[in-house]
């Protein structure tokens, strides 16, 4: 499962590539703000200037770019070729994408409301 910023133009269009690119449709999604994030407590107090994207598979939580990173592996396919950044040493990585995610909303827009999944979408989306 990937918990995303529901109002981030840039977290809408990760995605929208993943439902694209996941063949198998076996990722399902979430937004940051909504009830399944609560559950896991994912940003409890943090300011959305904090928040990153969240993916949760077999081996646990992770955050921002190991996130991304995991998530194309998952994907499979040539994906797993820029997931080798994986190697990368998780204090790079979150430097950059740090400053990424804290001006996220300047470089990619921002949404009045979180999305609201399409009837093809929704049984891929959590509350």
């Amino acid at each position: 499962m990937i918990f995303f910023d529901g109002v981030c133009g840039g977290c809408n269009r990760f995605v929208d590539f993943v439902m694209w690119a996941d063949s198998r449709a076996e990722i399902f999604f979430s937004p940051v703000q909504g009830e399944t994030a609560a559950e896991f407590s994912l940003y409890e107090n943090v300011p959305p200037r904090e928040w990153k994207i969240a993916y949760v598979d077999e081996n646990g939580i992770h955050e921002g770019a190991d996130a991304v990173l995991l998530v194309l592996k998952r994907l499979g396919g040539f994906w797993k070729l820029p997931a080798l950044l994986i190697r990368v040493p998780r204090p790079v990585k979150g430097y950059f994408y740090g400053i990424i995610s804290r001006n996220r909303y300047s470089i990619f827009g921002k949404r009045h409301t979180c999305r609201v999944p399409s009837p093809e979408e929704r049984e891929r989306f959590l509350p």
